[in-house]
């Protein structure tokens, strides 16, 4: 049902560790520049001659999160419209990553959880990736990473307003039954994340970006998932592989995306006791505006639509909607943010397919943007005929910037 690691104790006691000098996501940042050792000139009655530059310094960077749930609902089935039973969960990654040379980088990450009903609490791989990050412009990744699609498939649940990703319409319980199926919108794997390669870069310091990823590739029995995304951000660039969905005003941003993927033989149509393979291709596009008013507030408006193709597939398209209002006016330590989101996916080609709607109304209380933030919320959804409503409070920490 849920999640929660608390293997953050593994990492921090016997490590040399620095913070990111942009944290805005708890997996991925910049890496500190680190100046190369000098040594002091020797006595001499001529001037010293200039010290020969020393390769970079390899370092230890390290970022902690935990986030921490109680669901309020009935997780029978039949009954999971009725807010009679109290259940929770969490999780919590910690992730290293540093430089081996000034273009050879590293990343790993473990996440930990407890709570979630189809698996036992424990820990597992969250990221594992080799970078070659030669300039701005030109940059691959190879490993387990975040498949870029759409925004949230790189912002991921860390470094979005809301709780849960677009798609997600039910606290309890696989969106079908009836075997491995996927939850409406882009094709995300294990912990939303993908095993593969992807080539990237940025111009004028993200102001642009393009990804081109490869995934799929532990897997030799299945063809290999493709997907490619381009973005452009307007007011302000978004640096680095990761982004966010939001900033609660610390960045302007007018920024527009579109995705594909596709996969041959991945949308899988239950017959009888087996499913017949299908080609999986989709389409995606996103847009957010955030505006920090001052005195006014900061306003986000964000939103996003997948359409869906294949035989096997519960939806034929994905759709969302949020608007959020951060209040300019401190309340204790913080500040509180009033969120509305509303999505809705249409019946797809599956014989059990069916629509599903959800709304959602939250209320958040910021203490230091996604580095500390509390918030409460109610999610109404209606998927394959069964009425859900649900109650959720939140409390999400992550280790700061230095």
């Amino acid at each position: 049902m849920g999640r929660l690691h608390l293997y953050a104790s593994l990492c921090a006691s016997t490590l040399v560790v620095s913070f990111s000098a942009r944290a805005q996501t708890l997996a991925e940042a910049s890496d500190l520049p680190v100046l190369g050792e000098t040594t002091p000139a020797a006595l001499s009655v001529a001037p010293p001659a200039p010290a020969s530059p020393q390769p970079a310094r390899p370092v230890i960077n390290a970022q902690v999160g935990t986030r921490l749930a109680l669901r309020v609902q009935n997780p029978t089935a039949g009954r999971r419209n009725e807010v009679s039973d109290v259940g929770s969960d969490g999780e919590a990654e910690v992730v290293l990553w540093g430089n081996v040379h000034p273009f050879l980088k590293w990343q790993l990450g473990v996440i930990g959880r407890y709570g979630d009903s189809n698996a036992a609490a424990g820990a597992d791989l969250l990221d594992l990736v080799a970078k070659m990050e030669l300039a701005g412009p030109l940059n691959v990744w190879i490993g387990r990473m975040p498949m870029p699609s759409d925004r949230t498939s790189l912002s991921t649940d860390w470094s979005i307003a809301t709780w849960t990703l677009p798609g997600s319409y039910s606290f309890y319980a696989p969106i079908s039954s009836n075997g491995p199926r996927f939850s409406p919108g882009p094709r995300y794997e294990k912990n939303d994340r993908g095993d593969g390669a992807t080539l990237w870069g940025q111009v004028g310091g993200g102001t642009f970006k393009y990804y081109a990823g490869v995934f799929g590739l532990g897997e030799p029995s299945t063809s290999p998932l493709y997907t490619a995304r381009l973005s452009l951000s307007l007011l302000n660039p978004e640096p680095g592989f990761r982004t966010s969905s939001t900033y609660y005003g610390t960045k302007d941003v007018l920024a527009f995306g579109v995705g594909a993927q596709h996969r041959t033989g991945d949308s899988l149509r239950p017959l009888g006791n087996s499913f017949v393979p299908a080609d999986f291709n989709a389409l995606t596009a996103d847009v957010l505006f955030e505006k920090n008013g001052g005195t006014a507030g900061v306003l986000n408006l964000e939103g996003g639509f997948t359409k869906l193709w294949g035989d096997g597939e519960l939806a034929s398209y994905q759709a969302f909607g949020l608007v959020s209002y951060l209040l300019p006016i401190d309340i204790g330590i913080g500040r509180f943010q009033p969120l509305v989101r509303l999505q809705h996916a249409g019946k797809g080609k599956a014989l059990d397919a069916g629509d599903f709607t959800g709304a959602e109304a939250q209320l958040g209380y910021i203490i230091d943007g996604l580095h500390a933030r509390l918030l409460g919320s109610y999610q109404y959804s209606k998927l394959q005929g069964q009425t859900e409503n649900a109650i959720l409070f939140g409390l999400q920490l992550l280790s700061h910037a230095r």
